[in-house]
């Protein structure tokens, strides 16, 4: 009786601590991926930035001169 008893204890624990685990990898990659998506928002907004930055020096290096 004792021994299954504890075979059973030694179950159920060993079944809350994957549990566990597998929700704490749930919580970080969650919590990962929305950081990423703020990152991947930040970096296409400042690629627009430059890109008209860009565009703008360019406009004004390429620009007819009317000097005479």
């Amino acid at each position: 009786m004792q021994k299954n008893m504890l075979g059973t204890i030694a179950t159920i624990i060993f079944i809350v601590i994957l549990a566990g685990m597998f929700t704490f990898f749930y919580v970080s990659l969650n919590r990962m991926d929305k950081k990423m998506m703020a990152l991947q928002t930040v970096i296409a907004e400042d690629s627009a930035k430059i890109t008209n930055i860009v565009n703008f020096f360019n406009a004004n290096v390429n620009a007819p001169t009317t000097t005479k």
